[in-house]
């Protein structure tokens, strides 16, 4: 079973810094280890996670390598933070305020949950809700209906 952790309203500038917190908070509650952060790096360089969804998102994630625990952290940033778009030319960017950190250790497992989120974020509708959460309740409610 995938566990589902949550970051609200937390005050990211890039991505770059999205990585480390994100990889800060899964060492500190021992579901990851530190090099989680540098395979997230290198993983969205050459593979984007930027998603044309309406709101957009962005699903960073790397092989689970660094995984100790199955997790998808899902991130509220207060601002929008730059990603490449998903299957796009380099430099066609997205600007997400929610972001879903996915860390699976097995491969198959990692793809189908990869597949539920970006179905997932083809549901405009909860993208939205999710961005407008009122409060961190409202925002791990949404979280855990889906």
């Amino acid at each position: 079973m995938v566990k589902k952790e949550i970051m609200y309203n937390t005050n990211f500038q890039t991505k770059e810094e999205l990585f480390k917190g994100a990889t800060d908070y899964l060492v500190a509650k021992g579901f990851a280890t530190e090099e989680f952060e540098a395979a997230l790096r290198e993983r969205e360089e050459r593979f984007p996670t930027g998603l044309p969804s309406t709101p957009p998102s962005a699903i960073p994630h790397s092989d689970g390598t660094y995984a100790k625990e199955d997790v998808i952290v899902c991130i509220l940033n207060e601002t929008p933070l730059e990603f490449n778009q998903m299957g796009a030319e380099k430099g066609t960017v997205v600007h997400p305020r929610v972001i879903f950190v996915l860390m699976v250790r097995d491969k198959i497992t990692h793809l189908e949950q990869l597949q539920v989120l970006i179905e997932k974020t083809r549901n405009h509708e909860l993208i939205a809700q999710l961005q407008d959460a009122a409060d961190e309740a409202a925002f791990a409610a949404l979280v855990e209906k889906e």
